[in-house]
């Protein structure tokens, strides 16, 4: 015979089913809210989005509120689109993130070289400047000097002639002075002749005197 005592009662393994699956259904909603606390990000990262939506279709299925239910049904849809979609993005994100930091480093290290290159380009202008005041005051001064040139060349030119002038006029005069001096030893000569004549012609004279004997 069967003990109908000891055997537990339809109602009684109702009762306990239903006190066990509250519990369940509560540590279900639970862990739930657990997950709602945290951001798409945080849980994508732990890698538990289908734990999310295992967790939710869990919840749609013990629960007997119509409005929960029909907003967790929802919902799964929505996990299903950011099951898809997250992970996509924050490695997007994070590929973006790293764009965005190489960027800012090639936009501080182009703004460096930028700053740089407009100091050089300053300073070119500024010697640009300077050599073309110098090369203004050198071509100022090399017109003065040509035309200190031209004043010397033109003084030059007149000494020149006066130097000829001055070289045939004393050449002249050595001509003449060299002439003058010819026909002058020539009347020396004349006159020392002409006193020895007159000496020798008084000495005969003087002897002819002698010879008469007056």
């Amino acid at each position: 015979m069967t003990n109908k005592c000891n055997s537990p009662s339809p109602d009684g393994i109702s009762s306990s089913n239903a006190n066990h699956g509250s519990a369940l259904m509560q540590q279900h909603r639970k862990e739930l809210v657990g997950f709602l606390g945290m951001s798409l990000e945080a849980i994508c990262q732990t890698k538990s989005l289908d734990e999310v939506e295992s967790i939710v279709l869990k919840v749609v299925e013990h629960s007997t509120d119509p409005v929960e239910t029909t907003i967790l049904i929802a919902q799964v849809s929505r996990l299903a689109e950011f099951i898809e979609i997250i992970p996509c993005s924050l490695s997007t994100i994070e590929t973006g993130c790293g764009v965005e930091s190489s960027v800012s480093q090639m936009t501080k290290d182009m703004k460096a070289r930028l700053v740089h290159r407009k100091r050089k380009l300053s300073c070119l202008k500024e010697e640009l400047s300077r050599l073309g005041d110098e090369g203004m005051k050198l071509e100022v001064k090399i017109q003065q000097l040509s035309a200190r040139k031209a004043e010397l060349i033109g003084k030059r030119n007149l000494i020149v002639v006066e130097l000829e002038k001055a070289n045939e006029e004393a050449s002249k005069e050595l001509e003449d002075f060299t002439k003058q001096c010819d026909e002058d030893k020539l009347k020396i000569d004349g006159r020392l002749k002409a006193k020895e004549r007159v000496a020798q012609s008084n000495a005969s004279w003087k002897l002819f005197k002698e010879n008469l004997g007056w």
